[in-house]
């Protein structure tokens, strides 16, 4: 059986309305819609929740008909301020009249500044693209659903800047859809589903006319990826990374890091400042391609392992010059510099996981680590040998990087001690990172379980 391909970027279309509004889901043939609802789901006096409660129940010539409907539905009583639906989740019911379908998603409040639009928690984020996801699950389950509406979750009353709201939208929805296309292209292919419309709606309609240009704006920096079908990253490297940093300051007491932990993880993050130009490089090469930026990590991890032996060589090359000197120092700091940058980086990946969440796939995790320590180990050789170049060779220098094994027994010096307390830190650091990321991955799964 031939599978025929649907082109994910045929699917994606802003529509500017009023997603309560029949006649405009009549005439785009939209057969299901989505809620951005309450926890109660009993509907407000505002807001898409308002207009799509209103609607059906004046369809229904029944005062609050949609909340004795939803309770029927879900089988729970009427009472009040009962949580019917979890944040971050979905629940699906009936259109009543006003279409064949209604999905309930339920989002978090912004808690960010209007200041610092992207100054929220993370979790707050994850939140919202969850909806997306749980939205996009529904569909998986139910395939005779072919045309969605989807408002931007989060963009009304829970006050989410709309750039954000827009972004969270469009990358969360097609990487959604994309996964499903990848692990099961023949149930994709055969899935109803054909049209996702965004509905950009405000009852001011220059207010509306700029959410448009803004979600045209945001789309475009995506289209490419998406008529390639690659998946997307919602930020870059270097706005995520300060983004990070805002978001210590503000939230870490109230997730539990006081005075100690909290200031580790700021100074970390600090520090980390040092290494933006390969994270500028990152995001210059990679765009919003997720792929590619993890292709980048890779490559760099596997240049940087080489490196070292390219000093050794182009030191062999310069000796007797007087180049050889500068060669020295600046190939030392270039070493230096490659250890702090591959070392706080995989300790950024444990005490900011609660944040940043990293890849849960364990064999590349455990694979880069393992090019991680091979580099640090090189990159150890190589200051070795640079500190005892007249007494061993590149060979002895090895056996010291990367197994340790001392070949200057005879202290004299202040940095004869200091080497093998460097090397038994390093041997310990990445120890304690093998098992703190299986103890943390671990976990995750157990969640997520």
């Amino acid at each position: 059986m031939q599978i025929t391909d649907k082109p994910l970027s045929n699917m994606f279309c802003f529509i500017k309305g009023n997603i309560a509004d029949k006649n405009l889901l009549t005439s785009k043939q939209i057969d299901t819609i989505v809620n951005a609802a309450n926890p109660t789901l009993m509907g407000s006096n505002q807001g898409v929740d308002g207009a799509i409660h209103r609607a059906v129940d004046e369809l229904s010539g029944g005062k609050k008909s949609l909340d004795e409907k939803i309770c029927k539905e879900t089988q729970t009583s009427a009472k009040k301020g009962m949580i019917r639906c979890q944040r971050g989740k979905a629940c699906m019911t009936s259109g009543y009249k006003l279409c064949k379908n209604i999905i309930h998603v339920v989002g978090a409040e912004y808690d960010g500044t209007s200041k610092e639009k992207e100054n929220c928690s993370s979790s707050r984020i994850s939140i919202t693209e969850s909806c997306y996801s749980e939205i996009v699950a529904l569909l998986r389950k139910h395939t005779d659903i072919k045309r969605i509406g989807i408002p931007i979750i989060g963009a009304g009353t829970y006050g989410f800047p709309y750039d954000l709201a827009v972004r969270i939208a469009i990358t969360s929805v097609f990487n959604s859809l994309l996964e499903w296309k990848e692990k099961d292209q023949e149930q994709f292919a055969m899935a109803g589903v054909d049209k996702i419309y965004f509905f950009i709606y405000d009852s001011c309609e220059h207010t509306c006319e700029e959410n448009m240009k803004t979600a045209a704006k945001i789309y475009s920096e995506y289209e490419p990826y998406i008529k390639d079908e690659r998946r997307v990253v919602m930020h870059n490297s270097t706005e995520a990374h300060f983004r990070y940093m805002r978001e210590i300051v503000r939230y870490d007491e109230k997730r539990g890091y006081f005075a100690i932990a909290k200031t580790i993880r700021l100074l970390l993050m600090g520090l980390r400042i040092v290494f933006l130009p390969p994270m500028w490089l990152k995001d210059r090469i990679g765009g919003r391609d997720w792929k590619k930026r993890r292709r980048y990590v890779e490559m760099l991890a596997l240049a940087k392992m080489i490196l070292p032996l390219i000093y050794y060589q182009v030191l062999v090359w310069l000796e007797g010059t007087g180049f050889e000197i500068v060669g020295q120092w600046v190939f030392g700091v270039f070493a230096v510099y490659a250890i702090v940058d591959t070392m706080s980086y995989l300790m950024t990946l444990i005490v900011m996981s609660d944040i940043q969440k990293p890849s849960a796939n364990i064999i590349r995790s455990m694979l880069m680590l393992f090019v991680n320590y091979v580099e640090v180990s090189l990159d150890m050789t190589f200051l070795y040998w640079l500190s005892y170049r007249k007494v061993i060779g590149f060979k002895e220098a090895l056996l010291f990087g990367v197994l340790g094994e001392r070949q200057i027994l005879k202290f004299t010096a202040n940095v004869d001690y200091i080497w093998p307390y460097v090397d038994t830190g390093v041997r310990f650091f990445f120890m304690s990172l093998v098992f703190g990321y299986f103890a943390n991955h671990l976990k995750q799964r157990k969640f997520r379980s």
